[in-house]
């Protein structure tokens, strides 16, 4: 019963949602390389739980099941990828809550942290991240950065900007971090 209702909730939320513009995270644009980009990402405050709790832990936190009773707006992109060997699910949280003002989790499967800011590489995707879409654009983007002579570090990222109801004009990204010094200045922007 519970599962229904949630899933009942976040249908309406994203029904009532989608005609919203969601706040997205900042980066600056530091080059094209190909048709992938370096970008510098400052800190930024999110969420994360795995992937198993996912989604219903960290919908719960930011629609009130914190320690504040607060609401928080729904932000994009929703963050895929491993933390050490871990399936994880981050949010990016409102440029307005900081490491001052975060409200607490209650449920111990979120957690609530600062990223340290770093550089990327970006290769955007439109459909669906199915398994088989994101592993192609992986695969492109490893070989952008092996032509380009940069160096990738850790595992990938999946960055999804829609809602699952969403049909058309879906964007999804795959970002690896890289070694600012293995990056060619020449021609930045």
């Amino acid at each position: 019963m519970k599962t229904k209702t949630f899933t009942l909730l976040f249908i309406l939320y994203q029904s009532i949602s989608m005609a919203q513009q969601y706040e997205t995270q900042s980066f600056d644009l530091i080059k094209k390389v190909d048709e992938a980009e370096i970008r510098f990402y400052p800190p930024a405050i999110k969420i994360r739980s795995s992937r198993k709790n996912g989604f219903g832990a960290l919908f719960g936190y930011i629609s009130g099941r914190n320690s504040r009773d607060q609401k928080i707006a729904m932000t994009t992109p929703v963050y895929l990828g491993k933390n050490e060997d871990n399936e994880m699910m981050e949010f990016v949280l409102p440029r307005s809550i900081d490491k001052s003002n975060a409200p607490e989790p209650l449920s111990e499967k979120v957690e609530v942290y600062e990223s340290r800011s770093g550089y990327y590489i970006a290769h955007s995707f439109g459909g669906y991240a199915f398994d088989w879409a994101v592993t192609r654009v992986r695969k492109n983007l490893e070989e952008i950065a092996f032509r380009n002579k940069i160096k990738l570090i850790g595992d990938p990222f999946v960055l999804v900007y829609d809602s699952p109801y969403k049909i058309i004009n879906r964007k999804n990204e795959v970002l690896f971090e890289v070694d600012f010094e293995s990056i060619d200045k020449k021609d930045s922007k």
